[in-house]
């Protein structure tokens, strides 16, 4: 039986940074997916194929303990250490697949890629979130511990581990969220230990918005050590960063307030309110939220009366959203942007999010 799981990337449209603290994040599951196929062997080894990432298929093998062991892999073994997180972290909690167990292994990143040759970019959707999503449940499907999986805000607490293993200990697990449920949804950490809210939201059919890839990749682990250092230099700059953060979640809050009242108007505002403090906030921190490359498209973009521009996530790169009550205001400031060298990304919303299926049934 061959299983074949997948799961979509993610945009936070609105919440970054501030998630940490606890703000909510409107977050956007994308079109594009990772996909991840498991097919059994009759041997014990093992073998993965990552066109993405690797030139040659890779051989390992489940040992004795249960743990991947990537021995006849070689030095090449370190670009599946996101696979090496996942199948020791389900080790760990009695979910890994069995010692000795022989199985092929395919893992399909490109719909997260820009171009191709040398030019090839991430565009930054959480590709390695989609990736932990789709991986360990088909690994878990496969392990015959598929129950584990069915619960999944049970889920999802198991999934935001294995990917904060990856990350180390960074992020708030939006992004794996998103991934998991898919929609459109309102996504905050209440502190603690407690598991994450999600909710869904109905998007305001009032509310247009279009997808810019600014033409550069960004990391998002290094703009949060920055902004980490920032804090940390003194007491004056803690309190500015307090002070920032609660301006930011009380927008978030207004902007999430306005989607559920189907205010298109007070959103789109909020939007903007928003984009303007996450400048501020890098300029204070040297955090490079607003980018040269997001600061030339927000130019253009707000040359046109009702558009509202922002980056979406850490922000430097990556893609950023137009927002706009009218359809004809977006499409001239689309085209304009085309004509300056920045390119609409058609993404629309993936409503499913997980999907497992298998040759033997429709559904695992």
């Amino acid at each position: 039986m061959t299983l074949v799981a997948s799961a979509p990337g993610k945009l936070v449209l609105l919440g970054e940074y501030a998630v940490l603290e606890g703000a909510p994040a409107i977050t956007m599951a994308v079109d594009r997916r990772a996909t991840v196929q498991v097919k059994p062997r009759t041997d014990a080894r093992c073998e993965a194929r990552a066109p993405d990432v690797l030139e040659a298929p890779l051989r390992f093998a489940i040992g004795a303990d249960g743990l991947p062991d990537w021995s006849a892999a070689g030095a090449a073994a370190a670009r599946l250490n996101l696979v090496d997180e996942v199948l020791r972290g389900l080790a760990a909690e009695q979910l890994g697949v069995a010692a000795g167990s022989g199985f092929d292994l395919a893992l399909d990143t490109s719909a997260f890629f820009d171009g191709g040759g040398a030019s090839r970019a991430k565009l930054g959707l959480g590709s390695s979130a989609a990736l932990t999503v789709a991986l360990a449940s088909a690994l878990v499907t496969h392990a015959g511990h598929h129950q584990a999986a069915r619960d999944r805000a049970v889920w999802l607490h198991r999934l935001l581990a294995l990917h904060r293993q990856f990350q180390g200990g960074q992020g708030s697990g939006v992004d794996v969220a998103t991934s998991l449920y898919g929609g459109v949804l309102a996504y905050r950490l209440p502190g603690g230990d407690a598991a994450p809210l999600t909710r869904p939201l109905a998007w305001p059919a009032a509310v247009h918005r279009a997808f810019i890839w600014s033409g550069c990749s960004a990391s998002t682990p290094k703009f949060l050590s920055i902004l980490r250092d920032w804090r940390r230099q003194s007491a004056g700059h803690e309190a500015e960063y307090r002070a920032r953060m609660g301006t930011l979640t009380a927008t978030a809050e207004a902007a999430v307030t306005a989607i559920e009242h189907g205010d298109a108007a007070a959103f789109i505002d909020h939007a903007g309110g928003y984009a303007r403090e996450l400048r501020a906030l890098g300029a204070a921190s040297g955090v490079s939220i607003w980018s040269t490359e997001h600061e030339a498209i927000g130019a253009i973009a707000h040359a046109h009366d009702g558009v509202v521009y922002k980056p979406c996530g850490a922000g430097g790169g990556d893609v950023g959203v137009v927002f706009a009550m009218n359809p004809d205001d977006l499409a001239a400031a689309v085209s304009r942007l085309a004509a300056a060298g920045f390119a609409h990304v058609p993404l629309t919303v993936d409503p499913t999010g997980l999907r497992v299926t298998s040759t033997e049934s429709e559904e695992a």
